[in-house]
């Protein structure tokens, strides 16, 4: 059976689809020009499927003029990408039924999510003259729905799982949703909580402040507040939390829910409680000696001392703060770059511990220093933290140990290891001049006068030494008669003078209980060159056998005297 299309009314035959609206006589617009104002599209299809009339946005849609659309077939238009999807629902809509649905609109590569609503023209004698398309974007809408769900999936993950407690609160003060770490926390069941009023589960003494703000929030005074408080537990030991609750309104202000996170801290407080213990065992402990803690915050550079420490440095009447410029200046000037913390500072180190003196109330100090770098979750320094304790009688305790240990108890010399000390102290590529001495006749004193006059003469030995050096030169005794001289950065020219003037203080005359001693000396001089590649010790061994060679060299040509007494 073949249809006649329809005749349309004058504007749907001439095509002039976007020509002006038009008005009617009451000067509102045209029932077509309405059309023209929607922003979904509209169309009218004949039962051939030929477009007889489309509005304005469907025109913009595609992007072509109207002109170029009456009278053209839906496939051209909609194009071979969208027919297959549209011609089932416009047949469906030919055969009488309206058909609503939902599909995607291919332009080109780009396709869009439409409602499309079919409708049929249908004459007073029920014969199917045409369809009526409206068409509507609805890719924001998906989008809203899409967002939304998606946000619901993820606010009820993260409540669900969140490793603090979790809770929905309604203005009644009921917990009308709790998560299981909020339960776990309680030591109870989420369905036992659920439900509660959240006034029977808090601390009886901390009840009043968290209603109080509770209050507030409802009577719209305020949006958020935080509170540590105690909620109860079946164990009868309070847990200690950190309190933070959110209001949820709609936009007119009406509060719908409170969103409150509940952190266990009771670990932390227990931890808070020890460290208070330990640090007022630690200030009595620091009040008993003589020194003090004190801290530096890394990035304000802040220095702080503990009271004791200032009393310490400043004593009673000290006034204002010690930053750490100031507390730089007490240090001594030949210790200040031992003593700084710009490698603590900087993270290069977490830990040093350095020596060094200090002035004080009560004058020169010698402190110990040990510090320690406190650093962030990421590494980056954060703070350093000190201990300094006067060690003053214990420095010139190991100062007397150590020069008694480098020391000859007769002669006050060094002894072969204080010798050996300088010359480790000794800097590379300097030269030092080495004097070998050896006592001529002294066992013969020994033999005739007895040790006591032997160590007469040995302590006159170190006085004439002592007579013809320089105060950094350093003397030592090896043993029995032996001396050694190290003249640190000599010449040639200085060794040899000094080599004279021993040999000439030895040779004077000794006299010891009304007996003249004749005790002269045999001397032999090397010079060690200074060398940064080859060690001091090694160094130092060839040009003490030079030195020695030179001696006993010196000894063999030297004639013997009988020893006289006076």
């Amino acid at each position: 059976m073949t249809h006649r299309p329809t005749p349309a009314p004058d504007r749907l035959q001439n095509g002039s689809i976007l020509s002006g609206a038009g008005r009617s006589p009451d000067g509102l617009p045209s029932a077509l020009a309405v059309l023209d104002m929607l922003p979904g599209l509209v169309a009218y299809f004949d039962r051939d499927l030929t477009y007889r009339f489309a509005n304005a946005t469907y025109a913009a849609w595609r992007g072509i003029g109207p002109d170029q659309i009456i009278g053209r077939h839906c496939r051209d238009i909609v194009g071979e990408a969208n027919f297959p999807t549209v011609l089932p629902r416009l047949t469906e809509a030919l055969s009488g039924t309206r058909v609503t649905y939902e599909y995607s609109l291919f332009d080109g590569g780009n396709a869009r999510r439409v409602q499309g609503s079919y409708v049929p023209d249908i004459d007073a004698d029920g014969i199917v003259r045409g369809v009526v398309v409206l068409v509507t974007d609805i890719s924001v809408r998906r989008d809203l729905e899409a967002r939304i769900a998606e946000n619901e999936i993820m606010f009820n993950d993260a409540f669900e799982h969140a490793p603090v407690g979790m809770v929905v609160t309604g203005a009644d003060g009921r917990m009308e949703r709790v998560n299981a770490a909020f339960a776990a926390m309680l030591g109870l069941s989420i369905d036992h909580v659920a439900g509660l009023d959240f006034r029977t589960i808090t601390h009886p003494d901390d009840q009043d402040a968290d209603v109080t703000l509770f209050d507030e929030i409802v009577a719209g005074e305020r949006d958020t507040y935080t509170l540590e408080k105690r909620y109860l537990h079946p164990s009868g030991e309070p847990v200690h939390a950190s309190l933070a609750v959110s209001a949820v309104r709609a936009p007119d202000g009406t509060l719908i829910r409170m969103i409150a996170h509940v952190q266990d801290i009771t670990e932390r407080r227990r931890a808070d409680r020890a460290l208070q213990e330990i640090n007022a065992r630690m200030t009595l402990a620091m009040e008993a000696v003589r020194g003090g803690f004190w801290h530096i915050d890394v990035e304000s550079r802040r220095f702080e001392t503990s009271p004791s420490f200032s009393r310490f440095v400043r004593g009673p009447g000290g006034s204002g703060p010690i930053d750490l410029d100031t507390y730089g200046e007490y240090i001594a000037p030949a210790n200040r770059d031992a003593a700084s913390v710009q490698t603590l500072l900087d993270g290069e180190i977490d830990n040093a511990s350095v020596e060094y003196e200090l002035a004080t109330v009560n004058g020169p100090r010698w402190m110990r220093c040990d510090r320690k770098l406190l650093r962030a979750s990421d590494g980056s320094p954060l703070r350093i933290v000190g201990v300094t304790i006067d060690i003053s009688e214990d420095r010139e305790r190991q100062l007397r140990a150590m020069a008694a240990a480098e020391t000859d108890p007769l002669t006050g010399l060094l002894n072969r290891r204080g010798l050996d000390q300088r010359l480790a102290q000794t800097d590379d590529g300097v030269s030092v001049g080495i004097v070998a001495i050896d006592l001529d006749r002294f066992k013969a004193i020994n033999d005739r006068f007895g040790h006591s006059v032997g160590d007469t003469v040995l302590v006159e030995v170190a006085r004439r030494l002592r007579g013809v050096v320089r105060a950094g030169d350093h003397l030592a005794r090896l043993g029995g008669d032996e001396f050694a001289v190290l003249l640190p950065d000599a010449d040639d020219v200085r060794l040899a003078v000094v080599a004279d003037r021993i040999e000439r203080a030895l040779g004077e005359r000794l006299v010891s209980n009304g007996i003249t001693l004749p005790v002269g000396g045999s001397v032999g001089a090397s010079l060690m060159q200074g060398s940064r590649t080859t060690p001091a010790a090694q160094s130092f061994a060839a040009a003490w056998a030079r030195a020695d060679a030179a001696l006993y060299a010196a000894k063999r040509s030297r004639h013997t005297h009988p020893i006289r007494a006076a």
